[in-house]
């Protein structure tokens, strides 16, 4: 009788399992401590995991405590600042008790506090000292404001005034001026009149190119102070024009005697003039206009009279310290050159009747 091998049925009914599972042994079920059964974890890759560990467990609990302190103390700061600064601006310690004004001329010390929105008993803490500032700096008169609380309750207020030097005339209106030739505000009544008042200066010039103009100004007034220095024709000014070449003509002393001294360099223009002045005076002549900016001829200079000089020639003895030993001179004799000859007929040398 023949037999054949056959798989068992019993074998071949039992289904594969899957590839990312596995059978656990009774023993690893087990485990090595008796009977007590621990739990384990399978990983991704099929190795089992470690039995529970309790220095994981007490690291993670630390953690968690630090992070539940911080809160705690942050929560504590916040909640301590609160009250700090409730108590700081309720309480009448940090009331405003100390308030200086330093600088203020043209303005009273009401003026200052009721434009600044500050006053005595306000919470020095809860003082807008950046809008006060803010609001005093709108006075054009105010350049600069500095505000500066020193606890529990004092304040001072410094404030730097602008100084007008000279007016502007334009043809919008009259102007004043800073001695950097900035315009600052529109003349109004009450302002100082006694300012030597810049002419010729269009409204374009103004409101095209604030900086040039600026320097315009400020050159008229440069101007100025070496006339007023030196005392040419008294040192008083009535006028300076700006001229359209860009040269300046100024009208000075009781009389108005315009003396134009056209593009710079001025000082040594101001002192010929002023011996010009010297020896008019002491040949009794009244100029209109003396002109001084013949800068290619300096030594030709123009004198326009109320009337014609006696037949004489008007010199000038002394040479500036600077000058040439021959400038000024006839290459002839070595005498002075005649810087106006006053003839009773037009069309005299240097002069115009």
């Amino acid at each position: 009788m023949s037999t054949s091998s056959r798989p068992s049925s019993s074998a071949s009914s039992v289904p594969a399992l899957p590839s990312n599972r596995r059978v656990v042994s009774r023993e690893e079920r087990e485990g090595s401590k008796g009977n007590v059964r621990v739990a384990r974890v399978a990983r991704k890759d099929g190795t089992p995991e470690k039995p529970w560990d309790p220095e994981l467990l007490w690291r993670r609990l630390r953690l968690v405590g630090r992070v539940v302190l911080a809160a705690a103390v942050l929560a504590a700061g916040v909640v301590a600042a609160v009250a700090a600064r409730r108590y700081v601006t309720t309480s009448p310690r940090f009331g405003l008790k100390d308030l200086r004004i330093v600088g203020a001329k043209r303005h009273a010390t009401e003026w200052v506090t009721e434009t600044a929105g500050i006053s005595l008993g306000q919470n020095v803490v809860d003082l807008d000292l950046d809008g006060a500032r803010a609001k005093l700096e709108r006075d054009p008169w105010i350049e600069r404001a500095t505000l500066a609380r020193r606890l529990p309750s004092s304040l001072t207020i410094e404030i730097v005034e602008r100084e007008a030097a000279s007016m502007v005339s334009l043809p919008s209106g009259i102007f004043l001026a800073t001695a950097q030739g900035q315009l600052f505000k529109r003349f109004e009544p009450g302002d100082p009149s006694d300012l030597p008042i810049v002419t010729g200066i269009t409204e374009g010039d103004a409101g095209g190119d604030r900086d040039a103009t600026a320097q315009l100004v400020k050159r008229a007034l440069d101007l100025s102070s070496e006339i007023e220095r030196v005392g040419l024709y008294g040192g008083r000014i009535e006028e300076v024009h700006v001229d359209a070449d860009g040269g300046l003509s100024v009208v000075l002393g009781k009389r108005g005697v315009r003396v134009v001294f056209g593009r710079p360099p001025y000082r040594q223009k101001v002192r010929l003039g002023l011996r010009i002045e010297g020896e008019l005076a002491r040949r009794n002549a009244r100029p209109t206009v003396i002109f001084l900016d013949d800068d290619t001829h300096a030594e030709r200079i123009v004198v326009r009279l109320v009337s014609a000089l006696p037949p004489a020639e008007v010199t000038i003895d002394d040479a500036p310290k600077d000058a040439p030993k021959n400038a000024g001179k006839d290459g002839k004799n070595g005498k002075p050159k005649a810087l106006a000859k006053a003839a009773g007929k037009a069309g005299a040398k240097g002069v115009s009747p």
